[in-house]
């Protein structure tokens, strides 16, 4: 261990410097004022300016802050202060580019970004009566910069490097000289301290406005509003996104930068962020510029490392990808979905060290990555990126238990404890299929909003509306979301067809359901907790096995007979039977025929304490079932071999209607071997120019790619696409989008129309057609509640019953246009449809929609101010003592809001347990008090707890980087101690201090702190990376063994990382607003 310590110098503070080097030898510091030992500068110079009545003071203006506390001391009649305000020695530039409002205006600027503690509010107010009352007379010498530091009194003239500051009085090392009347110096400072006024100008008028401006008592809304604006409207990020572009760029819309503003706030005080905004919103471009702004902080916080930023996205917009990384100047290294399953398993391959090595890593269309089992997924989990960045506009894409997986990609450090816990014991589970209860998912979707930013499309056209001129495409165009034109296109099936569909849906009913009662029959834990029996539960599973495969059949129906032979027979049979070897490319599915074949007199193993019915015990009676269900699936078949096909050819003549009248059309089915059968009846029609693309073969997806993007000049084409296009590409040259079945859930209707559905589309309206099934043939209310949250693959895959609220089987078919309207109304609504929130909504409800605690157009008029008071007050009646506190964005530091809810009470930090608070004090409209010595000590009271707060508004990976930080270190001292290194002893002692008793004046930069302890503990975290596989997450506390262990980090090096970490500046100066209750 090396002995060299006793150069370390962690956060020193200057005034422990300047108390050390006191002692024999120094000059009086009557003579010559200093700060040293125990002298202080302050202590002459405050009182001959107490006792002075008619000091003169010239002074720079950082000094005002000090100064206004100096002023607001009791007054004496007559007495008369006269302050003659200098420059500040800051950067020269202001020497050759002074500001156009001149001296006032470079004191305003400075004293906005410094910011003022709340301690001066009743200071301020004394020092604006005394300015009005011609108490106080201020000035300033214009066209040169006065750099003098001058204190005349009756008593005495000092005058030397002191500046009126905490700095020049107390902490830093000065020189200066003070002479008494019998002195002629003393008539010389005064002499030359009166030129100086004589040549100066009036500041008083100025003077008022700064203070007015640093501070004002207003009522609780207008200080809501102020907070609401910092946080929401992101004018903190705009130095981010400041780079010099070029003719012909095109520049973010105000969404957009909207947008990564509040991403950017979730990075800075969550850790990483889900961008799920509405498709079509410009989230690649947004996505660019993001990752852009995340690392020009990196970058100039010089932290950066080997790997660039890497992006993971599907590959159909790769190249989009890169064409915008290019544009915004970002190195960023790219990705295919593909690519990282094929090489992801590999702990070697080459992608797989990429991902270990990222320091940014983005994940666009994210949703794709939620198999716990797959191999991009394992990869993308091994990861020890500072940031992770997740796109996609639906977060729930097969079902429920998505929430799950997304919260372990943003990171479980990132958790509360208590959450972390429960998480764990969510990851242990064998099976994750539905297997959540309620309150589980409630936990996962208050977690997740904590990481969301989420606007939906009625929120962004309302944006639009507000500025419609700044948001242009490419061609100089408007841009806006266009209107949804909804209409029902009739199928006409004849009465035959229509009786056949209701045998085959009277015959579903007669189905035990084999092929999915394969499957041990056990009670998931979960339903255990929540209350059920052993005999609701097989009651419900039974009736599930029952209404799925009811369910499939008829989707299947809807879709087309060939389909619905694929699923009975299989892919292969269907092909031959309907002539599709030439159309039809994909893997052989469905089948059910053969499957039952399999597991016929092979009943399921019981893992229930009750009986099962015979058919699923006794091995002939199981074979009996399985027979019977073939029985009616063959049957079911015959019936859709005797169809017509008038459903089909009815859908491809209207196909060729929708192309006469628009130019490029885009229609949408789940089942890949209807589309391949409606591309053979349209070629048969004589409408060549179509196109397939299932996602199956790259080909036929990157020719609509091309085809239908925006500028595209190909005219005349239909593109029959399956869900699998729905999501990844932008096909906006098309106007006409065609649903071929009925879609039953919101989602899977958001992801087709958003190809379309974009804010750049070049048409005004767009077409969106929904088939009107016979009420045979139409989705039943029932079958839609199936897949509300679980696409049915899912909910056959599970051994979980339907959930509860089904309605019976014999439901009433759904009228086309009900359902057209209500997916509808959900595209458009205000909130997302499926209840996962944006982290900011709590926050935007307390200043709009019809919640709102102010007043309609209040904050509109607020955000467009352009003079800002830098710190508004307000004090409210309150049965008990609570303070809230906005804390301004800095050039480095993202806004913050914070709120002491009792006397005694943590600090709570978390945005929508803020706002709720807020909102339950606020809406009962308490009565604004007025300050005075009682609500004064109330406000120091909160304001002196501000410092308790500030580790908290890290990430909470970054807190437990600093727990575990002094965790090691802890174990660090002592084995110096054992070894008889007092340098070791004092460096790990000095670095445990700074951790544990914080100057709550000039606190460290917990940010800085953190980042710099994972940057030392990086090469250990990427070696346990590397060792075999995990089932959980790899939290950073299961690193402490190893750090403390084989792979501890030498103590040299851990001094050389800390060396030059500064400190912040204390929050009271960073507060914007402030909403205090005090108690009567």
């Amino acid at each position: 261990m090396s002995d060299d310590f006793s150069q370390f110098s962690l956060f020193d503070r200057p005034e422990d410097v300047v108390a050390e080097i006191g002692g024999a030898g120094w000059p009086s510091p009557e003579s010559l004022p200093h700060n040293a030992g125990a002298h202080r500068v302050s202590k002459q110079l405050l009182r001959d300016l107490r006792g002075s009545e008619a000091p003169l003071l010239v002074v720079g203006y950082a000094s005002l802050d000090r100064l206004v506390d100096f002023l607001a001391e009791a007054p004496r009649p007559g007495r008369h202060v006269r302050i003659l305000f200098g420059a500040e020695p800051f950067p020269s530039r202001e020497l050759s580019f002074p500001y156009r409002g001149g001296f006032p205006e470079e004191v305003r600027r400075y004293w906005a970004r410094q910011g003022v503690s709340l301690r001066l509010c009743g200071a301020i107010v004394a020092v604006l009566e005394r300015l009005a009352a011609g108490e106080i007379e201020a000035r300033y010498i214009d066209g040169t910069r006065l750099h003098a530091k001058l204190y005349c009194t009756e008593a005495a003239v000092t005058l030397g490097s002191s500046n009126f500051t905490e700095g020049g009085l107390s902490r830093n090392l000065e020189a200066n000289a003070r002479f008494t009347p019998n002195e002629r110096r003393f008539r010389e400072g005064w002499q030359l301290a009166e030129r100086y006024w004589s040549r100066a100008r009036d500041y008083g008028d100025e003077l008022k406005r700064l203070l007015e401006e640093l501070l004002q008592f207003v009522d609780w809304r207008e200080a809501l509003v102020r907070a609401s604006v910092e946080l929401l409207e992101g004018e903190w990020a705009d130095r981010y996104l400041r780079m010099q572009g070029y003719d012909g760029d095109l520049p973010l819309w105000p969404s957009q930068r909207q947008g990564i503003a509040r991403a950017l706030w979730l990075i800075r005080n969550v850790g990483s962020v889900l961008v799920s905004d509405a498709t079509g919103s410009g989230k690649t471009r947004m996505g660019a510029h993001l990752v852009r702004a995340v690392m020009d902080r990196i970058w100039a916080h010089q932290r950066i490392r080997k790997g660039q930023p890497l992006l993971v996205c599907p590959p159909a917009v790769q190249d989009i990808w890169k064409d915008e990384a290019r544009q915004c100047l970002l190195p960023l290294l790219t990705e295919s979905h593909g690519q990282l399953s094929r090489g992801g398993a590999d702990s070697g391959s080459t992608i797989q060290d990429q991902i270990r090595r990222a320091q940014v890593l983005a994940v666009d269309e994210a949703h794709n990555f939620l198999n716990s089992r797959s191999r991009r997924t394992r990869a993308l989990l091994s990861n020890m990126a500072d940031h992770t960045i997740l796109f996609t506009a639906t977060p729930i894409n097969r079902s429920l238990q998505d929430l799950l997986r997304l919260v372990d990609m943003l990171g479980a450090d990132n958790l509360d404890p208590d959450t972390l816990r429960r998480f764990e014991r969510m990851l242990r589970r064998d099976s994750l299929d539905r297997s959540l209860s309620q309150e589980e998912l409630a936990l996962l979707r208050e977690e997740i909003r904590r990481f969301t930013v989420r606007r939906t499309k009625a929120e962004l056209n309302h944006m639009i509306d507000a500025d419609p001129d700044a948001y242009r495409n490419a061609r100089g165009e408007r841009c806006r979301y266009p209107e949804h034109v909804s209409r029902l296109y009739a199928l006409e099936e004849d009465d035959d067809d229509r009786r056949r569909a209701s045998e085959i849906r009277s015959l579903t009913e007669q189905l035990h359901g084999m092929a999915y009662l394969h499957r041990p029959i056990q009670m998931p834990p979960v339903l255990r907790s929540e209350g059920w029996t052993e005999e609701k539960y097989l009651a419900s599973r039974l009736t599930a096995a029952r209404k799925l495969p009811a369910y499939v059949v008829m989707a299947a129906l809807r879709s087309s007979r060939a389909a619905l032979v694929e699923h009975v027979r299989g892919t292969d049979y269907a092909s031959e039977e309907f002539a599709l070897a030439e159309h039809l490319h994909k893997a052989a599915t469905g089948n059910v025929l053969e499957t039952l074949s399999n597991i016929a007199g092979q009943p399921p193993e019981n893992q229930l304490g009750i009986d099962l019915p015979d058919w699923l015990t006794d091995p002939a009676e199981h074979r009996a079932a399985c027979q019977s269900d073939q029985r009616i699936y063959e049957r079911i078949e015959a019936l859709a071999a005797g169809m017509s096909g008038g459903r089909e050819e009815r859908k491809a003549r209207f196909l060729a209607d929708c192309l006469s009248r628009d130019e490029l059309v885009i229609a949408f089915d789940s089942r890949p071997i209807t589309l391949a059968f409606m591309q053979r009846q349209l070629r048969a029609a004589g409408i060549t120019q179509t196109l397939l693309a299932t996602g199956s073969e790259a080909r036929g997806r990157d020719e609509v790619n091309r085809r239908f993007r925006l500028g595209s000049t190909d005219r005349g084409i239909i593109a029959l696409c399956s869900d699998s296009m729905a999501e990844g590409i932008n096909l906006q040259q098309a106007g006409c989008m065609v649903h071929l079945d009925m879609p039953s859930v919101v989602r899977v209707a958001e992801q087709r129309v958003g190809r379309v559905d974009r804010m750049d589309s070049p048409h005004e309206s767009i077409d969106v057609w929904w088939p009107k099934d016979a009420p045979e043939f139409a989705l039943r209310a029932d079958e839609r509640f199936i897949e509300r949250y679980e696409t049915v693959d899912a909910l056959l895959g599970a051994n979980m019953p339907l959930p509860e609220g089904m309605v019976p089987a014999r439901d009433r078919a759904v009228e086309a246009a009900e359902q057209m309207e209500r997916i509808e109304a959900s595209l458009n609504a205000e909130e997302s449809w499926d209840g996962i929130e944006d982290a900011f909504s709590q926050v935007r409800r307390l200043v709009s929609g019809p919640r709102a605690l102010v007043a309609p157009g209040e904050y509109e008029a607020f955000r467009s101010e352009e003079r800002r008071v830098a710190s508004r007050v307000c004090l409210v009646r309150s049965e008990k003592p609570w303070a809230f506190f906005c804390l301004a964005g800095l050039e480095d530091q993202a806004p913050n809001w914070l709120l002491f809810p009792q006397r005694g009470g943590k600090p709570v930090t978390d945005l929508s347990r803020v706002a709720d608070s807020l909102r339950e004090a606020l809406e009962t409209e308490p009565d604004t008090v007025g300050f005075d010595e009682s609500t004064a000590g109330w406000l120091r009271h909160f304001v002196d707890r501000l410092p308790e707060a500030q580790r908290l508004m890290l990430p909470r990976k970054k807190q437990k980087a600093l727990e575990e930080m002094e965790r090691v270190m802890e174990v660090y001292r002592r084995e110096a101690s054992a070894s008889q290194s007092q340098a070791g002893v004092d460096f790990c002692e000095r670095l445990l201090n700074v951790l544990r008793r914080p100057d709550p004046d000039a606190p460290p930069d917990w940010d800085a702190l953190a980042e710099t302890w994972l940057d030392l503990i990086r090469p250990v975290w990427y070696r346990k990376l590397t060792r075999g596989r995990r089932r959980r997450p790899l939290l950073l506390r299961d690193l402490r063994s190893d750090l403390t262990g084989a792979d501890r980090i030498p103590l040299d090096r851990v001094m050389a990382a800390f060396e030059g970490l500064g400190t912040l500046p204390a929050l009271e100066r960073r507060v914007q607003a402030a909403i205090v209750g005090v108690p009567a």
